[in-house]
């Protein structure tokens, strides 16, 4: 009897303690301001965060993903003390990445052309460092006032990563 119960309460252990580790640990970091132009540096955050915010949307409950809270992707970036100007910076942004222990890291770029942002977006499989070709938005064209619209846009794609049933 005592030994039917211990088995019982180990595998409920088990089974709890693999559903919460298969979970697909995410990263979503700023977007790169391929314009260069300083003063659009604040979207690459802007789009971090809104971003990471429609993605939660989809799983509330951390059932298929976790996303590292941006305050812990912001520390790990400033503890290598990231500059973007600086020749080593993919490089150095790969040594933050694998500070955070995540499998897939989702980013982006932008670039204005025609007085509108050119929008990219992207899932990086850690492991290779590469991109995911199946996940990728690209070419995404709004004016500043409503760049906010891609972001739906480019959770619906990210997010069929982690949950296959979402419709395209």
């Amino acid at each position: 009897m005592k030994i039917s119960r211990f088995l019982s309460v180990l595998s409920l252990i088990i089974l709890t303690s693999s559903l919460v580790y298969s979970q697909t640990r995410i990263a979503v970091i700023p977007f790169n301001n391929m314009d260069g132009n300083v003063q659009y540096n604040e979207w690459c955050y802007n789009l971090q965060d809104s971003l990471m915010k429609e993605l939660m949307k989809y799983d509330v409950d951390g059932k298929f993903f976790h996303i590292v809270p941006i305050d812990s992707v912001e520390a790990v970036l400033a503890e290598i003390n990231m500059n973007p100007d600086n020749p080593q910076y993919e490089s150095d942004l790969w040594q933050a990445i694998a500070k955070l222990n995540v499998r897939d890291v989702i980013t982006g770029n932008f670039k204005i052309q025609a007085k509108r942002f050119l929008i990219n977006a992207y899932i990086y499989d850690v492991g290779t460092k590469l991109p995911k070709p199946e996940y990728q938005v690209r070419d995404i064209f709004k004016k500043e006032d409503k760049i906010y619209e891609a972001i739906p846009i480019i959770a619906r794609t990210m997010v069929r990563a982690y949950i296959p049933e979402i419709e395209q």
